[in-house]
């Protein structure tokens, strides 16, 4: 029986723990987004209504838009290949309209993109026999999609909020998205007078913002003592509202 020297065992066990480390690593590069960040992600998109900020094709592929567009001179500054777009629009017709606010019914996160399907994610080529005899802009049922495509590993932190919304607004209007989050953080006994843009008392700053937006003219009084008292002017839908804080709240509003 052949024996193996003691430091020679050594140092085969030492390589098998090398190439098992090894193993492990590779295998985290290629998961370079966790499932608690896509389920994150994907609670804040579906179900979600935006606005498309041009025609988007009937199509399954849907429309391809590359986060670093200086890389191909092909592409605008949005990252769309707009002769591409076009011939999709003239072959499979619109799924999407220009101006049509639609729902996010599908989000994808694969290694390299990020998939937004809108409408039911775009129809199959055999779909698209009837799109082609009708000609260009001929509107169809079943919605588009959007590849955000990275051009490399896509991570957690492209799927944080603030990261993934300047993509979506090259193509998006996302406002109400952004309205339906920051109610979220809106104390309950302030959220409905926020959504019917009212301004009550006890409101902090920013929930004035949030609800009537900036004020035509702001006004800081002086006091005596070290209280802040401040007036906030607004028009609206042809009345004038006077809000006052006092200490950062609304005290008192006066409409007019």
């Amino acid at each position: 029986m052949h024996v193996i020297p003691q430091n020679r065992r050594s140092a085969l066990l030492a390589a098998s723990v090398l190439l098992a480390l090894a193993s492990v690593n590779v295998v985290q590069l290629h998961a370079a987004t966790s499932e608690k960040a896509k389920v994150a992600f994907s609670k804040t998109l579906l179900g979600k209504d935006v606005k498309s900020l041009l025609d988007l094709p009937a199509y399954k592929e849907g429309l391809d838009l590359y986060i670093n567009p200086k890389s191909d001179k092909r592409l605008d500054d949005r990252g769309i290949d707009m002769k591409d777009l076009a011939k999709f629009l003239k072959e499979k017709g619109v799924g999407v309209e220009r101006d049509e606010w639609v729902t996010v019914t599908e989000v994808k996160v694969d290694s390299d993109r990020i998939e937004v399907q809108l409408g039911g994610g775009g129809e199959g080529s055999g779909a698209s026999k009837n799109a082609e005899k009708k000609g260009a802009g001929f509107k169809r049922a079943g919605g588009s999609r959007i590849n955000f495509r990275f051009g490399r590993e896509v991570t957690d932190a492209d799927l944080q909020l603030p990261a993934i919304l300047p993509l979506l607004n090259r193509v998006l209007d996302t406002g109400k998205i952004g309205a339906s989050l920051a109610l979220n953080d809106v104390d309950p006994e302030f959220q409905d007078a926020v959504r019917a843009k009212d301004i009550v008392k006890g409101m902090p700053y920013k929930l004035v913002l949030l609800s009537a937006g900036e004020p035509d003219q702001k006004k800081v009084e002086d006091t005596t003592d070290d209280s802040l008292h401040e007036t906030w002017y607004y028009m609206r839908d042809g009345r004038r509202w006077v809000v006052r804080f006092l200490n950062g709240k609304v005290e008192k509003v006066q409409v007019f």
